[in-house]
């Protein structure tokens, strides 16, 4: 398996792990992807949890449970350490 399969692995099981919680509070199946696709993208931004915990509260979320949720989507969807280290390697080896 090669570096860009593990980190399209990795990825991948984020991604599903961040829709699982989005599932879990009642969306179909389709639409708790599209919000994880956003989760993840949004991870690496530097106002990620008041991003993350509007989409909840647009959905009719309190304030307060619209941030624990953001916060956990945001867990779910940072790359591992395992992640970036094989980054940093295939750069190394790009050079």
């Amino acid at each position: 398996m090669s570096g860009t399969d593990f980190s399209r692995t990795g990825r991948d099981t984020r991604l599903h792990s961040v829709a699982a919680v989005w599932e879990s509070a009642g969306f179909p199946s389709a639409s708790a992807l599209r919000h994880a696709e956003i989760c993840l993208t949004l991870a690496g931004h530097d106002d990620r949890v008041r991003l993350v915990a509007a989409m909840w509260a647009n959905h009719g979320f309190p304030p307060s449970e619209a941030v624990q949720r953001a916060e956990i989507c945001l867990i779910l969807a940072a790359p591992t350490p395992t992640d970036r280290t094989r980054n940093r390697n295939r750069k190394k080896e790009a050079k």
